[in-house]
């Protein structure tokens, strides 16, 4: 199986201590951070933009990867890529130009992935399978705060890692990531997983308690 990197999402950080949580994050070896883009318009809540993902780059060598919870993405990749991300992942329900956008990625030098909203079928983005290097399989809905995890997504990440097959392709997740649902997850065949309110209430116990959710 794949390598498993833990990719702690910056939206659940605590503002007031922000730059010493981040080094706590690098202290404990987090493989990337993960950071949510969203527009108020392809889901409700706003967060994070081009000059926070400069000012996070600013403070870290972390890998940066962005997820796109927005509306029309392709207006925004240059941007989003100018102020540093390392990977770029776009939901295909929110683009018609979905392979534009990969392509688009590709062409900065960067990463791009897509991602899938619990209700999309992973038939959907078969097409695109040589051109991406991340699946982001959200385990709730997005952009919605107090959910949880849809166990009914663990048998899509069979089929999506089936799927894939021997392709360089990570599998992430995203939703209610804990010790227990990430085991399920990881046994499922995912690879990548984002941690938001569980890890921070205490970044050096839970993500200890992550990887070895993952054993």
């Amino acid at each position: 199986m794949r390598d498993v990197k833990i990719s702690p999402s910056v939206f659940a950080a605590d503002l007031s201590k922000f730059r010493e949580q981040i080094q706590e994050l690098e202290q404990n070896h987090a493989e990337l951070l993960h950071v949510d883009v969203m527009d108020g318009h392809f889901v409700e809540r706003m967060a994070f933009g081009a000059d926070h993902i400069r000012m996070l780059k600013n403070m870290t060598h972390t890998p940066l990867d962005v997820h796109l919870m927005i509306d029309n993405p392709e207006v925004h990749i240059d941007s989003i890529a100018d102020a540093g991300a390392d990977i770029i992942t776009v939901h295909q329900e929110s683009t018609t130009r979905l392979l534009s956008c990969m392509q688009k990625i590709h062409k900065r030098g960067l990463k791009a992935g897509v991602v899938l909203s619990p209700a999309t079928s992973e038939e959907t983005i078969r097409y695109l399978l040589d051109d991406v290097d991340m699946i982001l399989l959200m385990t709730v809905n997005p952009g919605e705060g107090g959910q949880h995890f849809l166990t009914s997504v663990v048998e899509k990440i069979r089929r999506v890692k089936e799927m894939v097959g021997d392709r360089d392709i990570d599998i992430e997740v995203d939703g209610s990531i804990d010790d227990k649902t990430i085991r399920l997850c990881r046994e499922a065949g995912a690879n990548v997983f984002v941690s938001g309110g569980y890890l921070f209430k205490n970044i050096t116990t839970n993500m200890e308690a992550l990887r070895k959710g993952c054993e």
